[in-house]
């Protein structure tokens, strides 16, 4: 959870930055906008870490099994 936080908070300040930019597209509710969008990519974030997180424990584990196989 506390990466989803850091994450998170990671992807307000670039949405942040991006929407100070592009302000004059942004009418009106700029802040709910922000935080919408920064929720969206932490969730895409997070999970793309989780994934990798997972890959990276079959991978250990696949080498265990083939190496227990050899012995």
């Amino acid at each position: 959870m506390s990466n989803f936080i850091g994450t998170f908070l990671a992807c307000l300040a670039v949405t942040y930055v991006f929407s100070f930019f592009f302000l004059f597209l942004i009418i009106e509710n700029v802040w709910a906008l922000i935080i919408f969008i920064a929720l969206v990519l932490a969730v895409l974030i997070s999970v793309f870490k989780e994934q990798y997180s997972e890959i990276e424990k079959l991978k250990k584990k696949v080498e265990e099994l083939s190496n227990n196989k050899k012995d």
